[in-house]
């Protein structure tokens, strides 16, 4: 009784793990990150960083303060090496520990260099994070740069500004810096938030949030037609169209559902399947024209015939017999044949018409080596694709990228240039542009085609 009851609690832990582990990887990360110096800055103090853990995906940005000589671009970057040093090689239990150490751990690394020289007195930085672990996404913020969930249609905020107003002055003043005092109090998610499909979260410097309210910013990064990488862009572009002056920093994660690969379908050859079929009725024919001479020769009177020669010299019994039994089935057998030559005739042209039918609805693909350093935004961009398109043909390849891998990427079409044909010509036919054929094959407007070449026609949007 016991080992069965052992047996038992060992398959159903094995059962809740393997159940586990199937809920924890249905989502696939997409994300992108850009900073830009704004319209006024020389220098961008802000910095970003994206690197993966044993375990997970951090994501930060920091907007590094000036000192009393400068040196705010150092602040933030100091921070963010710290922060990847303490999670290097290392695995964590408990994350929102681990976050609340590493925070520390840089707090005390951009402190201890402002007291070792005098020139970096005074320098700080601001700090927005996230860890996504399996579906949970942990998070931790100090200062004023933000965090914000977009989920269902809505823009909520995860942050609060550390920030307090003057008195008698314009502007906030930010309170809470990391390098600022050695003992610091940030913020740090007591629980981690769990992950939804289609989830977009995005880091932000204040670069951002001082031009753009949050529908302006929910309208850029709900749209569903562009990249991560490109709402990032949009964002910038944005905030310096409304007179953005300081240096910005956005990242963007997205969380979609993992697909599986979309298999490419064959064309199957139905000509044995044809051919088979009529040798079974023709078999079948046969075999029932031969049973019904069998059961005519069955019923009919039994008669005593004495043959006083043999049959071969009997012409009477020859041609008897030819008439009986032989003719009947010739006949029987020409019947068949004549039926099997219709209807190869008739369903032959037909067959033909379904393959090349067939054919016009198997999706064309251009098979792409990776290159080395080749990203999925890059290669997105090229084809005319979305990241979430090539992720779900691809699968792990698109996610990883490793060069020498062949990624599948759906075309319109891969054309062979013929003599006396142009880029005009060959645009017209497609009715793509010359720019997307260019971009797409990695040719200029004015190359010149040569015989044989082969053109890629990237699918319309």
């Amino acid at each position: 009784m016991i080992p069965a009851l052992l047996v038992v609690m060992v398959l159903v832990i094995s059962l809740h793990k393997i159940l586990n582990l199937k809920m924890n990887n249905n989502l696939y990360i997409s994300f992108g990150s850009n900073t830009d110096t704004g319209l006024d800055k020389e220098f961008n103090t802000d910095a970003a960083l994206e690197f993966k853990i044993l375990d997970g995906n951090v994501f930060i940005v920091c907007d590094g303060h000036n000192g009393v000589e400068g040196h705010g671009a150092l602040a933030a970057k100091l921070v963010l090496g710290s922060i990847k040093k303490y999670f290097y090689n290392s695995s964590f239990k408990d994350l929102t520990k681990a976050l609340t150490n590493a925070i520390t751990f840089a707090n005390e690394a951009l402190y201890d260099q402002a007291k070792k020289d005098s020139k970096y007195e005074g320098i700080s930085s601001t700090l927005a994070m996230v860890i996504c672990r399996n579906e949970n996404l942990y998070y931790a913020y100090a200062g004023d740069s933000r965090i914000y969930v977009c989920r269902e249609d809505e823009l909520k905020p995860l942050t609060r500004d550390h920030v307090e107003e003057p008195a008698n002055a314009s502007g906030a003043e930010v309170k809470i810096l990391l390098g600022k005092t050695k003992d610091i109090k940030f913020e740090v998610c007591k629980t981690p938030l769990s992950i939804a499909e289609d989830d977009v979260f995005l880091l932000c410097t204040d670069g951002l949030t001082d031009q753009l309210n949050e529908d302006e910013i929910k309208a850029i990064v709900n749209d569903a037609n562009k990249a991560p990488e490109h709402k990032c862009k949009d964002l910038i572009e944005a905030a310096k169209e409304k007179g953005g002056s300081d240096c910005v920093s956005v990242q963007i994660i997205e969380f979609n559902k993992l697909l599986e690969p979309i298999k490419k379908k064959r064309l199957v050859n139905l000509h044995p399947v044809l051919y088979l079929f009529l040798a079974i009725i023709a078999l079948a024919v046969f075999s029932f024209a031969g049973y019904k001479g069998f059961e005519a020769l069955a019923n009919r009177p039994a008669r005593a015939i004495v043959i006083e020669e043999p049959l071969v010299d009997n012409p009477e019994i020859k041609n008897k017999t030819t008439q009986n039994i032989i003719e009947p089935i010739q006949k029987e057998a020409e019947t068949v044949i004549n039926v099997a030559e219709a209807v190869v005739n008739v369903i032959k042209e037909p067959i033909k018409g379904v393959v090349v039918q067939a054919l016009s609805e198997v999706p064309i693909y251009y098979s792409h080596k990776i290159s080395y350093g080749e990203n999925l935004y890059r290669l997105a961009i090229r084809f005319n694709l979305t990241q979430k398109k090539l992720t779900e043909l691809n699968g792990n390849k698109a996610k990883s990228l490793v060069a020498g891998s062949i990624l599948k990427i759906p075309v319109k079409a891969l054309h062979k240039v013929e003599s006396g044909e142009s880029l005009s010509v060959i645009s017209d036919e497609y009715n793509v542009k010359i720019k997307t054929i260019c971009q797409a094959t990695e040719i200029s407007k004015t190359a010149v085609l040569k015989v044989g070449m082969m053109l890629i026609i990237p699918n319309v949007k």
